[in-house]
C-alpha cells in the first residue's frame, strides 16, 4: 500500500469506529439494566400466570407493551386499532371419541391418530394413496370427493419432516380448490417423535385463521402389512368418525407501532422487529427445582424476546435510524404462530415496505459467549449482526437443529411471503438437555436467568437493527436461496 493512502484510511476506520462507540454508549445510556429488564420482570411475573391465550392476563400483557411504546413516542400505525391489531379465533377442544378405518386397518383417536384442527366428523368415501406431500401435484389427477392419503418425510429424517409440514398446508389449499374432503397425512418416523406430535395436537388448540377448510388428519403406522399395501394409486374407502369436540371463540392482538426513518429517500423502507407475546398459561401443579409450581412464567420464551423490542423501541424512539422500524409483538405464537400468520394475510405496512424482518424466539442458552442466528447465510445482513454481537464480545453460529427452527418460529409466515426474516436467539450450541432443561418448563424464570447475558443479548439485538436500518444497501435473501425468487417477486424486482 502506497504511503499516501494510510492517512484516510485510518481517518475512514476511526471514523466508523467512533460511530460504532457512540452507539454503543447511546444504547447503554437508554437502557440501563434497572431500565431494560423491568419488561422482563413483569412480563414473567406470576402476576400475568404465563400469558396464556385462554387468560384474561394476555390482555394485560398487550395492554403493557402498548403503553411502553407509547411512553417513548412510538406512534400507531395507520390502519391499527391504536396499538393493536385485533382478530378472533376460535379454540378447540379434541373429540372424546374418534376413529380412522382404512381398508381392514383401524385407527384410534388420542393414540394413532389425531387431528390437525379438531372438528365433529362422520365420512366414510374414497381413499387414494399419492406418496410424500412434497411430491404430489393435485392437478394430476382428479381428487374431486376423495380422501388422499399422503406421507410425511422419511422415518428418521427430522428435517425433512419438519420441512414436511410447512407443505402440508399448501398441499390442503390446493386439494380444497379441487375438491378433495380430506387429507390423512401419515408419520412413519421415531416413536418419539409421533408422541411429542400426539401431546402437542391432542388438546385444546386454536383454529388457525389462515387455515384450509379440508380436513386435516394424522395417523402413524409403519408395519409391513400397511406399508405392503402402499403403492401410489393405492385405493380404498376410509371412515373417518369423531364425536364430542367443543370449539369457544377468544379475541386476541398483536401490538403494532413504529418510529419513522430520518432519511427521505429510505424511511419508507421498514425494518421490522418482532418476538412474540404469549406463553403457555398455568398447567397442573407440579415439583420443579424444591417447589409447587403451576406456572409457566415464559422468561427465556419469549418474555425475553419482547423485552428486548421494547428495549429497541426505546432507543429508536430516541435516535431513529435513516429506515423506519416497525415493532410487533405477536400473540399466539404458542399456538402455531397465529399472530404472524394473521399479519402475513392482513399486513397493516404492507409486506413490500418491509425490507427486512429480525424476529426474536427464544428457548434457553448453552453458551452466553454466543448468538443464535436462525437462518445464518440465508440473507445478506449477516455481518451486520456479526458485528454488532462482536461489539458485545459475543460470536454468532446457526440453527443448532440443522434448519428446523428456521420454519418453526414468526419469521416465517412472512419469510415465506418474501421478506428477508431470520430469528435472533439466545446462544445455542445444541438444541439438547440444557435447552430443555427451561424450554416450557415451568422453572423458566428470570430468577434463574444469567442477567448480564441477557443484557447483552438486548443490546446486540438493537445496534444489528440500527446497522441494518441505516445501511444504504438494502438486506435481500441470499443468492439461491429457496426463498429467493418469492422475494424478488414480493419486492417486484422479476
Amino acid at each position: 500500500m502506497r504511503p499516501k493512502f494510510i492517512l484516510p484510511l485510518l481517518l475512514a476506520c476511526s471514523s466508523i469506529a467512533c460511530a460504532q462507540d457512540a452507539s454503543v454508549k447511546n444504547i447503554a445510556a437508554i437502557n440501563p439494566p434497572a431500565t431494560a429488564l423491568a419488561p422482563l420482570r413483569y412480563l414473567a411475573s406470576d402476576e400475568l400466570m404465563g400469558r396464556g391465550i385462554d387468560r384474561p392476563e394476555i390482555n394485560i400483557a398487550a395492554q403493557y407493551i402498548a403503553d411502553q411504546f407509547q411512553s417513548f413516542g412510538v406512534k400507531p400505525v395507520r390502519g391499527a386499532d391504536g396499538y393493536f391489531q385485533e382478530f378472533d379465533i376460535t379454540r378447540l377442544i379434541p373429540g372424546k371419541t374418534g376413529e380412522v378405518h382404512i381398508g381392514q386397518l383401524s385407527f384410534t383417536l388420542g393414540k394413532d391418530f389425531v387431528q390437525l384442527r379438531p372438528v365433529d366428523v362422520n365420512m366414510k368415501i374414497p381413499l387414494v394413496y399419492v406418496g410424500r406431500v412434497t411430491e404430489f401435484d393435485p392437478a394430476s389427477m382428479d381428487v374431486h370427493g376423495k380422501i388422499i392419503l399422503v406421507d410425511l418425510g422419511i422415518a428418521g429424517d427430522a428435517p425433512s419432516i419438519q420441512k414436511d409440514y410447512g407443505e402440508l398446508n399448501k398441499l390442503c389449499t390446493a386439494l380444497t380448490k379441487a375438491g378433495a374432503v380430506a387429507i390423512v397425512a401419515r408419520y412413519n418416523g421415531r416413536p418419539a417423535a409421533w408422541t411429542n406430535l400426539l401431546g402437542h395436537l391432542h388438546q385444546a388448540q386454536v383454529a388457525h385463521p389462515n387455515d384450509a377448510v379440508l380436513l386435516n388428519t394424522f395417523i402413524t403406522d409403519n408395519t409391513p402389512e400397511f406399508q405392503a399395501l402402499l403403492t401410489k394409486g393405492y385405493t380404498t374407502e376410509a371412515h373417518i368418525i369423531v364425536s364430542g369436540t367443543l370449539a369457544r371463540t377468544i379475541h386476541l392482538k398483536n401490538v403494532i407501532g413504529y418510529v419513522k426513518g430520518t432519511d427521505p429517500k429510505l424511511n419508507n423502507q421498514y425494518i421490522l422487529l418482532t418476538s412474540h407475546y404469549d406463553h403457555l398459561g398455568v398447567g397442573k401443579p407440579t415439583m420443579e427445582e424444591g417447589k409447587l409450581d403451576s406456572i409457566f412464567n415464559g422468561a427465556r420464551d419469549n418474555a425475553s424476546g419482547t423485552t428486548a423490542v421494547i428495549d429497541a423501541a426505546r432507543y429508536f424512539a430516541k435516535y431513529p435510524p435513516a429506515r423506519s422500524v416497525l415493532f410487533i409483538t405477536y400473540t399466539a405464537e404458542e399456538s402455531g404462530e397465529i399472530g404472524s400468520h394473521y399479519y402475513a394475510v392482513h399486513p397493516i405496512v404492507p409486506l413490500q415496505k418491509i425490507i427486512y424482518n429480525l424476529n426474536i424466539d427464544n428457548a434457553s442458552y448453552d453458551d452466553t459467549s454466543l448468538i443464535s442466528l436462525v437462518g445464518l447465510g440465508r440473507t445478506t445482513a449477516d455481518e451486520q449482526v456479526k458485528k454488532a454481537c462482536a461489539a458485545y464480545g459475543m460470536t454468532v453460529n446457526g440453527d443448532p437443529t440443522g434448519g428446523q427452527l428456521f420454519y418453526a418460529s414468526d419469521n416465517y409466515p412472512l419469510a415465506e411471503k418474501g421478506v428477508p426474516a431470520p430469528t435472533f436467539s439466545f446462544g445455542m450450541r445444541t438444541f439438547g438437555p440444557e435447552i430443555f432443561k427451561r424450554y416450557h418448563q415451568r422453572s423458566d424464570e428470570v430468577g434463574n436467568m444469567d442477567l448480564d447475558y441477557m443484557m447483552k443479548f438486548v443490546d446486540a439485538y438493537i445496534l444489528a437493527a440500527q446497522y441494518i436500518a441505516n445501511d444504504p444497501q438494502t438486506a435481500t435473501w441470499a443468492k439461491g436461496d429457496e426463498l429467493e425468487k418469492v422475494g424478488l417477486e414480493l419486492y417486484g424486482k422479476q
